[in-house]
């Protein structure tokens, strides 16, 4: 496997995924010099990529990729490194297209955000069945307009092997992208993914105009759940207190930037949802379940889950949390 010996080295980085993000990630990498490639679904989305704009970023101006293309053998055959940027329900079905052209050693980073739907797992564990090369979930706080404007932007890479993990953070070393190497993957995954969710109840509260104080509380309270998740399952509670837990939940949270909290908002306004993928909304459930196998208390999270599911009214969800005994702290 390649290892990160300068931290500018020209590589060949293949991303899997063209939309917002991941045409952000290209486009930072292949302004930095890396030769670049992006395995699309489309043939159009591969054209407008390589005439040097994103249309899922609104036709936003992007450094073109040395090659964007449909074919997964001409995107990933010779990739150094891979970035995969597809959402959370296409892990396994990209893993598996790309499977057969991927070197042994070659490290995959995950952009996406924690557990996938259907399998109730983390990420690196569903993975791991798929392939076995060096794996990495990469995440943080991290609007994809701004990466692809140029503006700074803070996340953390993690992995077991460190190797790895110190390669992705390098390769983003010349972009307007600081990244921070971290050995607590499953930390990192499960901030990534309760933030989407306490992101929906973020909206929430905004559509129903219950103020900032309680807003400042719920991301405080879901933070508290994260970290409890986390623990239970073999993660760090610091991971939580950095980029991938409070610095992603505390942006995520922030306004209708936030795909999560637009469709919260949309919720609490009593109007229909924005048909944007918003991640919290399939991923709630799965967190439901496997806090409730595990005995982690997740107030926030189960209420998101049942509102969004259908299963409880708004209304009577807002009174059972504010209804709930006020024990200690930590």
């Amino acid at each position: 496997m390649a290892t990160a010996e300068q931290p500018h080295d020209r590589r060949r980085i293949a991303v899997i995924g063209g939309g917002a993000w991941g045409s952000a990630i290209a486009s930072a990498l292949a302004k930095s010099g890396h030769l670049t490639k992006v395995l699309t679904r489309r043939d159009d989305l591969a054209q407008a990529l390589m005439d040097g704009r994103s249309p899922a970023l609104n036709d936003l101006p992007i450094t073109p990729p040395m090659l964007a293309s449909t074919d997964p053998e001409a995107v990933v055959s010779d990739a150094e490194a891979v970035m995969m940027v597809v959402p959370v329900r296409a892990t396994e079905s990209s893993l598996s297209e790309m499977k057969p052209y991927l070197g042994a050693d070659v490290p995959i980073a995950f952009a996406a955000k924690g557990f996938i739907p259907g399998a109730d797992d983390l990420i690196p564990s569903i993975a791991r069945g798929i392939i076995a090369s060096p794996l990495v979930m990469f995440s943080g706080p991290s609007f994809a307009d701004e990466v692809a404007k140029g503006l700074p932007a803070a996340l953390v890479s993690a992995s077991d092997d460190a190797n790895a993990a110190k390669m992705i953070a390098a390769m983003f070393a010349p972009t307007s992208m600081r990244v921070y190497s971290s050995d607590d993957v499953i930390g990192v995954a499960v901030g990534g993914a309760v933030k989407n969710v306490i992101a929906i109840a973020s909206g929430i509260t905004a559509g129903l105009g219950l103020g900032d104080n309680a807003r400042a509380a719920l991301l405080t309270r879901g933070l508290a759940e994260a970290t409890r998740l986390a623990v239970a399952m073999g993660g760090r509670s610091e991971t939580l207190f950095g980029l991938a837990g409070l610095g992603d939940m505390a942006l995520t949270c922030s306004g209708p930037h936030s795909r999560n909290f637009a469709f919260g908002l949309a919720l609490g306004q009593g109007k229909t949802p924005p048909g944007q993928l918003a991640e919290g909304q399939y991923s709630s459930a799965v967190i439901a379940r496997r806090a409730a196998a595990l005995g982690v208390d997740m107030p926030i999270t189960m209420a998101v889950d049942r509102v969004v599911s259908g299963k409880a009214e708004l209304a009577a969800e807002i009174k059972l949390l504010l209804a709930r005994p006020a024990a200690m702290e930590w």
